[in-house]
């Protein structure tokens, strides 16, 4: 079972995140927060979860990231100081992915078998995050109506599906683990 504190240190290090990416956006530091981010997973997977949880953990930013870049495509989300003949999301907004990616097996942890719930939140809260980062410059949302919609329909397939990616690896190195000790 995790400690409390550590859940804690979880959410609030993503919060601070959150943040750091949304306010990089206009302020031309999207390389910088990126190493911040990628050496903040690099020390969680020290000494948070393992180094066996790096390829979920890079699976589920990579699918969240993928999210983002098809409303991008489809013009439902814009990404101020973004130049519109960069075919991509934003590193910054990649980052972010990453960061979040840390809290699936933490702080989220407890969503991971609550498949309706975590779409519920994600459907929810996830659109309050763009809201915020619209808010903050970071972000635009050209058709708001539909934009927000496509927001709270990601967010409502991301979030059940990252978690069930997450859970199902865990399941995996359970039953490896529990195999290689049947065996020794």
């Amino acid at each position: 079972m995790r400690s409390n504190n550590l859940i804690i240190f979880n959410f609030i290090s993503f919060q601070l995140l959150w943040w750091a990416c949304v306010l990089s956006a206009g302020a031309g530091l999207a390389w910088q927060v990126l190493i911040l981010v990628v050496l903040y997973t690099a020390a969680h997977l020290q000494w948070v979860e393992s180094w066996q949880q790096a390829l979920p953990l890079l699976v589920t930013a990579a699918v969240g990231s993928l999210f983002d870049q098809i409303g991008y495509s489809m013009g439902w989300i814009s990404f101020n100081d973004h130049h519109s003949w960069i075919s991509h999301i934003p590193l910054w907004m990649i980052a972010l992915w990453l960061a979040f990616a840390c809290t699936l097996n933490v702080s989220m942890r407890w969503l991971q078998c609550k498949p309706l719930l975590a779409a519920v939140l994600g459907g929810i809260f996830g659109p309050l995050a763009y809201l915020g980062a619209v808010q903050l410059g970071a972000v635009g949302l050209p058709s708001p109506g539909y934009s927000l919609a496509w927001v709270a329909l990601e967010w409502a397939i991301a979030m059940p599906l990252l978690l069930w990616v997450r859970y199902a690896f865990n399941q995996t190195v359970a039953f490896n683990h529990t195999v290689e000790i049947r065996h020794t």
